[in-house]
C-alpha cells in the first residue's frame, strides 16, 4: 500500500505542475484577448476554448489527489492523507521548475497545439462556425508566436 501512494504521489506531483504549466503556457504566449477586444463573441468562446484545455488538467489532478487522499487516509488516519496530499501541492512547485514544464517548452507548447488542432476536429465536426473560427484564431496565434517565444527561451 505504501508503494502505491508513493507512486501516485508522484505522479499527482507531477500533473499538479502540469496543470500549472499549461496555465502560465497560456498566460506567456499571449492567447487570451483582453476585455475590451474588438470583437467580444469571439474572445469569450476563446476564453472558453483555452478555459477548457486547463480545467481538463486540473480535473485529472483533482482525481489523482482523492485517489492519493482516500489510499492514505484508509491505510492511517484522514489528517496523514491530507497532509499527503498538502505535500504533493509542495511538491509540484518545485517540479514545476525542471525544464519540461517551462512554459517555452517545446513540448508543452506542442500539447496546446496538439489540444487546440483535436478541438478543431470537434467543432468542425459539430458544424459550430463560432467556436471553429476562435480555435482557427488561436491556433494562428500560437504558430505565430512560437517562433519567437522559443526563440528567446533558447537565448538564455
Amino acid at each position: 500500500m505504501a508503494v502505491a501512494v508513493i507512486l501516485l504521489a508522484v505522479v499527482l506531483m507531477f500533473f499538479m505542475a502540469f496543470a500549472s504549466a499549461v496555465q502560465r503556457t497560456i498566460r506567456v504566449l499571449r492567447l487570451r484577448r483582453p476585455r475590451e477586444s474588438e470583437m467580444p463573441a469571439d474572445a469569450r468562446a476563446e476564453t472558453v476554448i483555452l478555459l477548457g484545455v486547463y480545467v481538463r488538467w486540473v480535473n485529472v489532478a483533482f482525481l489523482l489527489a482523492i485517489v492519493v487522499y482516500l489510499l492514505t487516509a484508509r491505510a492511517s488516519a484522514w489528517y496523514y492523507g491530507v497532509a499527503v496530499v498538502a505535500l504533493c501541492w509542495i511538491g509540484s512547485l518545485l517540479m514545476g521548475a525542471t525544464t519540461r514544464l517551462r512554459p517555452d517548452s517545446a513540448e508543452l507548447v506542442a500539447l496546446l497545439v496538439a489540444d487546440l488542432e483535436r478541438q478543431r476536429d470537434r467543432y468542425r465536426a459539430a458544424r459550430n462556425t463560432a467556436y471553429l473560427s476562435a480555435v482557427e484564431d488561436l491556433l494562428r496565434r500560437v504558430r505565430s508566436g512560437t517562433g519567437m517565444h522559443t526563440a528567446r527561451g533558447l537565448r538564455r
